[in-house]
């Protein structure tokens, strides 16, 4: 029995089918040619994140005073202030969207720390190459 629906390109009569899951772009489009038909922003990328999330910086086991200095320097406020964010448990960062939290993320990472984030980050830490266009 053959398909009963087999979508054709108009233009070349290829496959058609959609954009991968991390595209830019929801739709339908030609999978040999250039022709896209219907398309809209694909909701399910991290720039179209609603959510605000709290990223908290890891230390376990690492000295509380150089973690603060660190900590104090990359978000320019100084080691005392850093050293109560982190002695009071609050966040270095509360109400980030999903691309400060990959910001903060690699910040953190470069300096040798971890982040933590409430609520969980459904994301990859990194951009894909269909997030940056490629």
């Amino acid at each position: 029995m053959a398909n009963p629906v087999d979508l054709r390109c108009p233009v070349c009569g290829g496959a058609v089918g959609g954009f991968p899951p991390d595209h830019t772009c929801a739709g339908v489009r030609c999978l040999s040619c250039d022709w896209v038909g219907a398309v809209t922003s694909n909701p399910n990328r991290p720039s179209l994140d609603r959510t605000k999330y709290s990223v908290y910086v890891e230390w376990v086991g690492q000295d509380r005073n150089r973690v603060a200095a660190k900590v104090g320097n990359a978000l320019c406020i100084g080691a005392k202030a850093a050293r109560e964010l982190l002695d009071e448990g609050h966040p270095v960062r509360p109400g980030a969207d999903a691309h400060e939290v990959r910001r903060l993320y690699g910040m953190f990472r470069d300096l040798g720390l971890g982040v933590r984030v409430e609520p969980d980050f459904p994301w990859a830490w990194e951009p894909s190459s269909a997030e940056l266009g490629n």
